[in-house]
């Protein structure tokens, strides 16, 4: 049975060891808990989709209120940042709101979070979805998918931005402005239309960088199969056909490790389903969540 949230503002914080993870609660309907950035995230899920769906949204800690930065902290280490942790966050938040039975989401290396959180704590999730995630694999399979599949005009849009960021430029950027640049300059590797400019997406977006690093080396690669525990809780995949970032044909050999998986890839998106095929993609997720025991 699923649990709505209890009376809460639609915005707030919540306290977590060394961070404020801030929150923003939009739409009606069984609740789902959208695990990354609530100031990026609200941006990608449809107007639609919340008229069926209360969706969460909540920061992880390298998105965490930048004027709480960890890493501003001196006596801050990075070793005490641990996949555990990440998933003690998530639970803070969905015991601070009150949430039971929620569905998790998460978007890229969200989604790998998203899914640890269900190995750790299984007891309150109905499901997850991992939109856009990096599957398992051999990295050097990125190069080699992007090399053979993308076309030519993805590759001289990519070569024409990235020869933009010049060591001189780059020189006079700060860290949160360098991920943002950088982000936008890879637009080819991520969306549907290689031409497409996502700096709005970013706008007030500001990453704890050395934090943020911290979780790709915790998460990419993340391991399906590994403890503790197994994944249990149904999964829901969705990928983009164009995400060259993360290959959908890493997920082929491994999805077997998610044994109560499904699995759609969207032909006309990137790495962005939610904004790139918002019809397409709202359907799945509800039919799916729907159909949850």
């Amino acid at each position: 049975m699923t649990t709505r949230i209890k009376e809460h503002h639609n915005a707030g914080v919540v306290e977590v060891d060394g961070a404020q993870l801030r929150y923003r609660i939009d739409g009606h309907g069984p609740p789902c808990l959208v695990v990354g950035s609530s100031v990026c995230y609200p941006r990608v899920f449809s107007q639609k989709l919340r008229e069926h769906l209360q969706l969460v949204f909540a920061d992880l800690r390298h998105f965490a209120d930048p004027r709480h930065f960890a890493s501003a902290d001196p006596s801050f280490s990075l070793d005490r940042i641990s996949a555990q942790t990440y998933a003690d966050d998530i639970e803070r938040v969905r015991q601070t709101l009150e949430l039971s039975d929620v569905v998790v989401i998460g978007h890229s290396i969200h989604g790998l979070v998203a899914l640890d959180y269900a190995r750790r704590y299984p007891e309150h999730v109905r499901g997850v979805v991992a939109v856009g995630s990096d599957p398992p694999g051999d990295l050097a399979e990125v190069g080699r998918h992007w090399d053979a599949d993308a076309s030519q005009q993805r590759k001289e849009i990519l070569a024409r931005q990235t020869a933009q960021l010049t060591p001189q430029v780059r020189a006079t950027l700060s860290p949160a402005d360098m991920f943002a640049r950088d982000y936008v300059a890879r637009g080819p590797m991520t969306w549907f239309d290689p031409a497409r400019d996502a700096s709005w997406l970013l706008e007030d977006v500001l990453p704890d960088v050395p934090v943020l690093e911290r979780a790709g080396e915790l998460f990419e690669p993340y391991d399906l199969a590994q403890g503790p525990g197994e994944i249990t809780a149904p999964v829901l995949i969705a990928h983009g056909r164009y995400d060259y970032g993360a290959p959908y044909t890493l997920w082929e050999e491994h999805k077997h490790n998610l044994p109560r998986h499904s699995y759609v890839l969207f032909e006309e998106s990137g790495h962005f389903p939610p904004l790139e095929e918002p019809e397409r993609f709202d359907r799945a997720l509800l039919s799916w969540i729907y159909e949850l025991a």
